[in-house]
């Protein structure tokens, strides 16, 4: 596990394109490190890329970006590791309270966050846009630390 920046975007957008096929494209993994405290977790094994987490920090709040973990390398723990890193690194630093979104029905996601100790703090209708034009919602999620 290494974090890394934006000569990695690359890197993050085909690990976060073959996990979410229908969201971010390279320029805007890019952009992401235009915003000061702006961080980025990459998991290799082998040398080959398997997952990555993207989160941003502001004064003492961080927002969880993104974390993508390959179909192949799911259900290890390794989504587990990255929140935990992200967590520890945020406390680290001063930072209060965490947030993120969820696709409403990412149960494997839900269950995760659920047992790392975040609740639902609120719904975002029609968020997410799927391959075939549907929507769902987001769900908003917050823990203290």
């Amino acid at each position: 596990m290494r974090i890394v920046g934006k000569a990695e975007a690359g890197i993050l957008t085909d690990i976060h394109t073959e996990c979410f096929p229908r969201y971010w494209n390279r320029q805007a993994f890019t952009d992401f490190f235009s915003v000061k405290d702006t961080f980025a977790i990459l998991v290799e094994n082998n040398e080959k890329s398997v997952a990555m987490a993207v989160y941003r920090v502001a004064f003492d709040q961080a927002d969880i970006i993104t974390i993508g973990v390959l179909p192949a390398w799911r259900r290890g723990g390794i989504a587990k590791m990255l929140l935990e890193n992200m967590l520890d690194d945020c406390k680290k630093i001063g930072v209060k309270k965490i947030f993120l979104e969820v696709e409403d029905g990412n149960e494997a996601g839900l269950k995760l966050y659920e047992k790392t100790g975040f609740r639902q703090i609120s719904r975002r209708k029609l968020y997410y846009q799927q391959l075939d034009g549907s929507l769902t919602d987001a769900l908003v999620m917050e823990k203290r630390l």
